[in-house]
């Protein structure tokens, strides 16, 4: 399982590596030194423990740093950093904002996959931001994030393994190398005891890479009115500022090299880096250089004449800042990503995706309390729960009261309460994840005939039918609920999952398509059932009118109770809700996930495994203030 997982991984990161641009014209070298010895492990100490974890061979001593300053290095040497020099194979990775780490931790991602040996660990790359550590421990946080980024490994595992499914099995053997990306993203408060559940809850000899800005570390590390806490036997780096030259060769190659008339636009910028001008400071980080090259350098097949002039970075009347210089530059992002150029058509002008994503930033900042994770499933909660539940219960409860009206009053109104209740209780219980598939399950079929069965007896004795009713409708309900719902009768489809694939990684799209299908899938199957039971029913309710009460059931009841059913055991019925309403309010684009999708092509977002998130979280936070 390992190893077709680290196939997987490989495949998916350099696809992003590749949508990142991080290679094109050439990876920009980020170079570190040790971080601030305060803050890490006594190297001694360190060194003691790397012979303890490893069975005190003195083999393992060739390679490892004699000292914290032999860890100091640049590019592709992280992963030897990692592997090789720290003796417990633990590391932080400390810089401040834009600096380039997350670009790192992927490079040190696909570093280690290459060197992987065949049964190794597998690196992951995770985002902590998506992590409570006070209300889920972090090996529960683990094997569900890996669930949902990696389909396959929802399946159970091999019964030799024990009764657990593949993610678990892979973390309970040690099989998976985490490298969690942004311990700053977490709240204040969380962010010591998230340290603390890292260094309990990982077994000695267990890798781990964490990240993180280097005051909220520190903050970390020594809350207020709390105890001080490390990440046990960590090393630690801090990434260093881009020198000028650095920060010149890459704007003037991006550009087409030296002595071309893109790189000469440039001139009036490279003569002020090294120095203290605002300009010359915003551009010492990965994020602010590549900000500017997506928006003053043409790419191929554009001309520079209709491009702004990166002259205007060194107008200090009107940026006299850093800061003023970092905010332009984000302002010009979206813009410039959207641009037209030949071959690339946009179907979304760049204000109308500009609006979109400031919507999508708002969300994420606001309603979903700062997380970095735009997932799909979770649009529903942009707009209030009550008008799920409002909707579905209206919906239901007047078709249902309609439909039975000609039985008198009290009739009417009591199935009308009784599908509004359905409605307003399906609307109010969204699922957390989404659906992949259903399996049989013969407990489940015996549970949905039961259920069934005491469905058609009431259905039975309430129209006053032949004794033998019930059975038929038991008949007929309890293969549907039991070949969709299995266990899930009880616990709202808890244990769908059966794709033993992990090849699919379960992007947001493919996690669309699945989760669609099990919805109308569901919605046929309930709509069949009740259908077929109503159908017959609603003759004797009708009092014999039996072609009516037929064309009233196919028009009215079966979406009804089929589309009901599908909201419960499914996302895709809410996310339709939530983003036709936010559609028709002008919020956001009428096809959400083709625009999530093009946004990441054209590197606004950046996917991490099931879900996206703005290409950094200082984008995000600014587009937020929109």
């Amino acid at each position: 399982m390992a190893d077709q997982l680290a196939v997987t991984v490989r495949e998916q990161w350099d696809e992003e590596a590749r949508i990142r641009r991080l290679n094109d014209p050439y990876p920009l070298s980020v170079c570190w030194a040790p971080a601030d010895p305060q803050l890490t492990e006594d190297w001694r100490r360190l060194r003691a423990l790397g012979l303890d974890w490893s069975g005190g061979t003195s083999g393992e001593l060739e390679g490892w740093a004699a000292e914290p300053s032999d860890l100091a290095g640049a590019g592709t040497e992280i992963a030897d950093v990692l592997l090789r020099r720290t003796p417990t194979r633990r590391l932080v990775v400390l810089g401040g904002a834009g600096s380039g780490k997350t670009m790192l931790l992927v490079r040190l991602l696909l570093a280690v996959a290459d060197q992987r040996a065949p049964g190794g660990a597998v690196p992951v790359l995770l985002p902590l931001a998506s992590w409570n550590p006070s209300a889920q421990n972090l090996h529960a946080w683990l094997a569900e994030r890996l669930a949902q980024d990696y389909v396959g490994l929802r399946a159970p595992a091999p019964a030799y393994v024990g009764s657990m499914n593949r993610a678990r099995a892979l973390l309970e053997h040690r099989l998976i190398l985490p490298i969690l990306d942004g311990l700053d993203e977490l709240p204040p408060t969380a962010r010591a005891v998230a340290l603390d559940e890292i260094s309990r809850a990982l077994p000695p000899g267990q890798s781990v890479v964490v990240s993180s800005r280097v005051a909220e570390y520190q903050q970390a590390q020594s809350p207020a009115g709390g105890v001080p806490v490390k990440l046990a036997g960590a090393a630690g780096i801090e990434l260093l500022p881009l020198t000028a030259g650095e920060t010149a060769a890459y704007l003037t190659r991006d550009a087409g090299g030296e002595h071309t008339s893109s790189a000469a636009r440039w001139e009036r910028v490279l003569v002020r880096l090294g120095s203290d001008a605002p300009v010359a400071r915003a551009l010492r980080t990965p994020l602010m250089v590549f900000l500017a090259r997506t928006v003053y350098n043409p790419r191929p097949g554009e001309t520079a004449t209709h491009l702004p002039d990166p002259a205007e970075l060194c107008d200090e009347d009107r940026l006299p800042t850093q800061s003023a210089v970092e905010r332009h530059l984000l302002d010009a992002f979206i813009p410039a990503a959207y641009r037209g150029r030949p071959g690339n058509a946009c179907r979304w002008s760049a204000q109308r995706a500009e609006h979109a994503l400031a919507f999508l930033a708002r969300h994420l900042q606001h309603t979903l309390d700062g997380t970095p994770d735009l997932a799909w499933w979770q649009l529903h909660k942009a707009i209030h729960r009550r008008v799920h539940q409002s909707l579905l219960a209206t919906v239901a409860a007047s078709a249902v009261g309609l439909s039975t009206l000609d039985e008198g009053p009290g009739t009417g109104v009591g199935f009308a309460l009784t599908a509004g209740v359905l409605g307003w209780h399906t609307g109010g219980k969204p699922r957390w994840l989404p659906a992949v598939a259903f399996r049989w399950s013969w407990a489940g079929f015996t549970l949905g005939l039961l259920w069934a069965v005491g469905f058609g007896v009431i259905l039975a004795l309430s129209v006053r039918a032949a004794p033998e009713f019930w059975l038929l409708t038991g008949l007929l309900l309890g293969p549907v609920t039991g070949a969709c719902l299995g266990h899930g009768v009880v616990t709202l489809a808890g244990r769908e999952a059966r794709s033993p694939d992990l090849a699919c990684t379960g992007g947001p799209a493919t996690l669309a398509r699945r989760d669609r299908r099990v919805f109308w899938r569901v919605t046929l199957e309930f709509a069949f059932g009740y259908g077929l039971v109503l159908a017959v029913v609603l003759p004797d309710l009708c009092n014999g009118a039996a072609v009516e009460a037929f064309r009233i059931s196919v028009l009215v009841l079966i979406p009804v109770f089929g589309m009901c059913g599908a909201f419960a055991y499914a996302s895709w019925g809410h996310y339709m809700l939530a983003r036709c309403y936010l559609t028709l309010r002008h919020r956001l684009p009428r096809n959400l996930l083709a625009f999530l999708a093009d946004a990441h092509q054209r590197g606004v977002l950046r996917q991490a495994g099931a879900v996206y998130q703005f290409r950094h979280i200082d984008l995000q936070h600014h587009l937020a203030q929109r």
